[in-house]
């Protein structure tokens, strides 16, 4: 059962970094005992922790702005769609219509005589 071991390894692997960046245990470790495998011994502590910068948060301003822009291109796109569709509909509905105005009608349709 390989993919145990695996999966064992990655939480071990988890947790070592948990606490490499909080300095203490989260409490899913303290609740929880994992058994140990011959290969969690062996795991490699990160020899160096680089640390990330933050992105600057987005003000709410700003991200309100990008949002109604997107959505007022959306619109006018689908309302596009929308045009051309009705337009595409409209002259195969003329041209179906042209078409059956000048065609004979088919037997069977014309009223019976006595």
């Amino acid at each position: 059962m390989k993919w145990t071991k695996e999966r064992d390894l990655l939480i071990a692997q988890t947790m070592a970094f948990v606490q490499s960046v909080t300095g203490k245990k989260p409490a899913a470790q303290a609740r929880i005992e994992f058994t140990a495998v011959d290969e969690i011994d062996k795991v490699e502590q990160p020899a160096e922790i680089v640390q990330i910068a933050r992105p600057s948060p987005v003000p709410r301003s700003a991200l309100r702005e990008e949002i109604q822009g997107r959505v007022a291109a959306f619109r006018a796109h689908q309302q596009l769609f929308n045009r051309d569709r009705d337009e595409y509909c409209q002259s195969v509905l003329t041209k179906l219509r042209a078409s059956a105005g000048s065609q004979p009608k088919a037997p069977g349709n014309e009223p019976a005589q006595r």
